[in-house]
């Protein structure tokens, strides 16, 4: 069985995840719709770079976006999203200390200098 396909597809979504501005978003639409502006005042990040990261989510299945009058205000995208993302905070919780310790991942986020 060829799982590439499905592997690129989950790669990309994990990676649209990844970045902290989207999951600072993210975390935020879980209990929040809101406008660009709305979640640029939150979290205090610049509206272009909000508008920026919201395309990712959005692109990648993530976030929703419905227009009302001369908004368009965000949402997350379902059930599902917000399963994955409650799941993922309980699992974190369990296993910070093995996650924050995790050499590969530091590594190859390059938050490790070589000292080989």
């Amino acid at each position: 069985m060829d799982n590439r396909p499905l592997i690129l597809e989950l790669e990309s979504f994990f990676s649209a995840l990844s970045d902290g501005t989207r999951l600072e978003i993210t975390l935020y639409l879980r209990d929040h719709e809101a406008t660009v502006q709305e979640i640029a005042n939150a979290l205090g990040k610049s509206q272009s770079l909000i508008s920026h990261h919201l395309s990712c989510l959005r692109n990648c299945g993530v976030v929703n976006v419905e227009k009302r009058g001369k908004y368009s205000v965000y949402s997350l995208n379902g059930e599902a999203v917000r399963k994955i993302i409650d799941e993922a905070i309980g699992h974190v919780s369990r296993h910070s200390k093995s996650i924050l310790s995790c050499e590969i991942v530091r590594e190859e986020k390059g938050e490790l200098t070589q000292t080989r």
